[in-house]
């Protein structure tokens, strides 16, 4: 069976440590399920979404307080690969149920705020890949 592509969006390169503690988290959650992919920044996230047209994004901290910016990497995520299913972590917000709409609108499959369920984020993930 091939793995699935689970590609997570950040907009600085995280430390070594940070990246292996994910990887553990998604093993722990979903065992031998996910090809983990990592996109640093805009240009560098959109080229391997072009190119690898993963099954899932997940976008950290999206914005840093622009959330226009936020929603307009979404819909180019969505217009690069429309099969995608992109889900947004956000650190905090002022009017959240506000926010996640407008993002809904762009594209996202489903929003959190940090720090967001990992029961719940690997649940939707699997609902969203119609796996459950």
């Amino acid at each position: 069976m091939n793995k699935i592509k689970l590609m997570s969006i950040m907009k600085k390169k995280p430390k070594a440590e940070n990246l292996q503690s994910w990887s553990k988290t998604v093993e722990r959650y979903a065992p031998d399920m996910y090809d983990l992919l990592y996109g640093i920044g805009r240009k560098d996230s959109l080229k391997k979404v072009d190119e690898l047209h993963p099954e899932l994004v997940l976008l950290l901290s999206a914005t840093d307080g622009n959330l226009q910016e936020g929603r307009q990497m979404v819909k180019e995520i969505k217009q690069l690969s429309s099969r995608t299913m992109v889900f947004v972590v956000f650190d905090m917000l002022d009017d959240e149920e506000e926010v996640f709409g407008e993002y809904k609108e762009a594209g996202a499959y489903k929003c959190y705020t940090s720090p967001a369920s990992m029961d719940a984020l690997f649940h939707d993930m699997y609902v969203a890949l119609n796996m459950e």
